[in-house]
């Protein structure tokens, strides 16, 4: 291996294409030497090869080259047209623009390994990684030697009205039977950990992810996360779309210090999960962060703080019956809270509750009391909390004066 490459937290991160990395190939160009390999058949995505042409293409993959079994590389036989890149959603005219963008597809936080395989010190193979993440719940070992993860039940638990999707994708749930070789699963995972993903020859693996545990200190959703005193870049459109919203490290901190959880005085820890890099001085992406034995005292604080706020307005349709200068919110927003908060305290008495349903209910409480707005995953996930904060007013004197 000349080189491991792990590509460049922020939305801007670097393609295996760019001109910093031309001194590895012989045609004197990323671009050019890229483009060599995938017409020699040997640039592998999770180990599955992009076709080397389009011929190879029609014959190999007719139904569309994809990655996690989902299409990045796919002919319009109507339009005449490819799409090719990033789950398949650039346009091209030939083939080897739409193979070239596939290459270039693999985004911030995973890693790119350039191979010289005959000794001249240029690259002839290319391996990428595209691993995604998900919380593993559940650990089952099946009758055929393979083995079941679930992400946990809590797909299953009552919605309320306002309440937008909790998980963007629908791997490793109670219904969609993945099932993973013996030989594929990390048996380091154990149930509570992140751990990541892919489909590759042999079908679907799993490994355990890499987890930094300390105190959550300070950050910034979509920019970096301090536990303890190191400072951890995040990465732009890595998939997080099998983990439960409210463990998605931007969402998480939004709640975490919405409350003031993070750089606790009781030292309280939690695990940022990061992909393992082969250089151990390049920092893969976050793929989550989780409070561990610590959720239920994070969600017992959320629910003190919520309640000592819903005691701060009373319920009213317009605020004519509230006394002068008292703060009121209307019944509709009042109720929300005060449901969240019956739903979080019941979530916290039982034994059953997973941390990621704790995390989650100290989450829904951060949105009732905050509002969806301000938070991004939020509003993506088609969350609409106005925020009880938000919608307090106060009660006017006869001079209509608050």
């Amino acid at each position: 291996m000349l080189r491991a490459v792990g590509l460049n937290m922020g939305s801007d991160a670097p393609r295996i294409t760019d001109p910093r990395y031309d001194r590895y190939f012989k045609q004197g160009s990323a671009a050019a030497g890229v483009a060599g390999v995938i017409a020699a058949g040997r640039f592998r995505i999770n180990g599955l090869p992009i076709p080397a042409s389009e011929a190879d293409f029609r014959r190999l993959t007719p139904q569309g080259y994809t990655v996690n079994q989902v299409t990045w590389l796919a002919h319009d036989a109507v339009a005449g047209t490819w799409k090719g890149g990033y789950r398949g959603q650039g346009q091209a005219t030939s083939y080897d623009a739409a193979a070239l963008a596939v290459a270039t597809g693999i985004v911030a936080g995973l890693e790119v390994r350039l191979y010289d395989s005959d000794g001249d010190r240029y690259v002839d193979a290319i391996e990428a990684d595209y691993q995604e993440g998900v919380q593993v719940q559940t650990i089952t070992h099946n009758a055929d030697g393979t083995l079941s993860v679930r992400r946990g039940a809590i797909d299953g638990t009552q919605r309320t009205a306002g309440e937008g999707r909790r998980f963007d994708a629908e791997r490793f749930t109670a219904t969609s039977d993945e099932r993973i070789s013996a030989q594929l699963f990390d048996p380091t995972i154990r149930p509570g950990d992140v751990a990541l993903f892919w489909w590759g020859p042999q079908g679907w693996a799993m490994r355990r992810a890499r987890e930094v545990h300390g105190v959550f200190v300070g950050g910034q959703d979509h920019k970096t996360y301090t536990i303890d005193g190191h400072s951890y870049a995040d990465a732009m459109r890595f998939s997080r779309d099998n983990l439960i919203i409210a463990n998605r490290p931007g969402e998480f901190v939004n709640a975490q210090k919405f409350f003031g959880l993070n750089n606790n005085a009781e030292g309280r820890r939690v695990s940022l999960w990061l992909v393992p890099t082969t250089d151990p001085m390049s920092q893969g992406a976050p793929v989550a962060m989780t409070s561990g034995v610590e959720a239920r005292a994070f969600l017992a604080q959320a629910i003190a703080q919520a309640r000592g706020s819903l005691a701060t307005a009373v319920p009213s349709v317009d605020g004519s019956d509230v006394a002068p200068k008292a703060a009121w919110v209307s019944s509709a927003i009042h109720q929300q809270l005060q449901q969240a908060i019956v739903r979080a305290e019941a979530t916290l008495q039982a034994a059953s509750s997973s941390n990621g349903a704790l995390d989650y209910q100290t989450y829904l409480l951060y949105l009732a009391l905050n509002g969806s707005s301000d938070d991004i995953g939020a509003k993506y996930a088609g969350y609409q909390w106005p925020g009880f904060l938000r919608a307090i007013q106060h009660g006017r004197n006869a001079d209509g004066q608050p």
